[in-house]
C-alpha cells in the first residue's frame, strides 16, 4: 500500500524537475509573444491553425528554455557554490532551479526531454509554414551560441534579443504565411521584431544578469553588469525599455483598424506598469533586488498586451 504514495511523490518530483528545467512559468508566459504576432497578422485567425500554433509554441519554448540549462549545466553546478546572498521571488525559478545541475534530473533524461519537445515543435512549425520551422531552428542555434559565449563576451545580449524576436515572428508566419504574391507587412513585422528583441534585452536579459552578478563574478561569466558596472547597465536597461514601450504603442497605432483606442490606451498602461515604472525605480535604486523586481514585472508585459489585444478584438463592431 505504501508503494502508491511513494510512486506519487516520485512523479511529483519528476514533474517539478522537468518544469524547472524548462523554466515552465517563464516558458508559458513566452507563448504570448508568437500569439501576439499571429493576432496582429490575422486579427480573426482560423481556430485550427491557432490551436496548432499554441501547441507548437508551448513545445518550442519549453525546449528552448531547457536547452539553456542543458548547455550550462556544468557552469550551473559551480553556481550553487556561490549563490547570491539575498532573498526574493524569481519568476524564472518556479519549480526546481537548475535541476540537472543539482542532480535532480539525469543527463539522458534531460536530452530526451529537449529532443522530444524540440522535435514536436519543429514538426508542427513545418506543418504551419516552412518559415516557422526555419525561424525555430535559427532561434535554437542563437541560443546555443549565446550559451557558448557565457565567459567570452558581455555583448552576447544581442543574440538573445534576436533569438526572442525571431521566435516571436514565427507566430506571424504561422497564420499569415508568405506567398509568391507577398504576405509580409514591411512596416509592422520589423517593428514587431524590434519590439520583442528590445523587451528581451531590457526587460529580461540585462536585469536577470544584474540580479545574478554576485554569482557571475565568481564563475567568470562576462555580462554587461559584471564588465561595465551598474551605471552603464541602468542606462541600457532604461533605453531598451523605452524602445519597447514606443514600439508597443506604435504597433497598436499601426493596427488601429483592428485594435482602436483599446489597443493604444491598453498598451500605454501595460508599458507604464510593466516597463517604465520599474525601470525608473532600478535607475534610482541600482540593487540586485530591484533588478529582479524589474525582471518579474517585465516578464508579464507580453501577456498584458495579449489581454489588451483580445479585449480590443472582443469589442462590439
Amino acid at each position: 500500500m505504501m508503494a502508491i504514495p511513494v510512486l506519487a511523490d516520485r512523479m511529483r518530483d519528476r514533474v517539478r524537475a522537468l518544469y524547472g528545467f524548462s523554466r515552465g512559468t517563464q516558458a508559458s508566459l513566452s507563448v504570448a509573444q508568437p500569439l501576439i504576432g499571429a493576432l496582429i497578422a490575422v486579427p480573426n485567425p482560423p481556430l485550427d491553425r491557432l490551436g496548432v500554433s499554441l501547441v507548437a509554441a508551448f513545445a518550442g519554448y519549453f525546449a528552448l528554455f531547457a536547452v539553456n540549462d542543458l548547455l550550462d549545466h556544468r557552469l550551473d553546478r559551480k553556481r550553487f557554490a556561490h549563490l547570491r546572498s539575498y532573498e526574493g521571488f524569481d519568476i524564472d525559478s518556479t519549480g526546481v532551479r537548475h535541476p540537472l545541475a543539482q542532480g535532480r534530473l539525469s543527463y539522458p533524461g534531460a536530452v530526451a526531454w529537449v529532443v522530444t519537445l524540440g522535435g514536436l515543435a519543429l514538426v508542427l512549425a513545418a506543418w504551419l509554414h516552412w518559415l516557422c520551422a526555419v525561424l525555430f531552428v535559427v532561434a535554437a542555434l542563437l541560443q546555443v551560441v549565446y550559451c557558448a559565449l557565457a565567459t567570452v563576451t558581455p555583448h552576447k545580449f544581442w543574440l538573445t534579443g534576436a533569438c526572442v524576436g525571431l521566435a516571436a515572428c514565427a507566430g506571424w508566419f504561422a497564420l499569415a504565411p508568405v506567398t509568391a504574391g507577398g504576405g509580409v507587412d514591411w512596416v509592422r513585422l520589423p517593428l514587431f521584431f524590434c519590439w520583442m528583441a528590445a523587451w528581451e534585452i531590457g526587460g529580461r536579459n540585462l536585469v536577470n544578469d544584474w540580479a545574478d552578478v554576485e554569482e557571475d563574478v565568481h564563475l567568470g561569466v562576462r555580462t554587461v553588469p559584471v564588465v561595465y558596472g551598474h551605471r552603464v547597465t541602468a542606462r541600457l536597461v532604461l533605453a531598451f525599455l523605452l524602445i519597447t514601450f514606443v514600439c508597443g504603442v506604435a504597433l497598436m497605432i499601426a493596427g488601429w483598424s483592428s485594435f482602436r483606442a483599446i489597443g493604444v490606451v491598453g498598451s500605454v498602461l501595460a508599458g507604464c506598469w510593466a516597463l517604465l515604472v520599474p525601470g525608473l525605480a532600478l535607475y534610482r535604486d541600482p540593487r540586485p533586488e530591484t533588478a529582479l523586481a524589474v525582471f518579474n514585472r517585465a516578464s508579464l508585459y507580453p501577456v498584458l498586451v495579449l489581454v489588451v489585444i483580445l479585449l480590443a478584438m472582443a469589442r462590439p463592431a
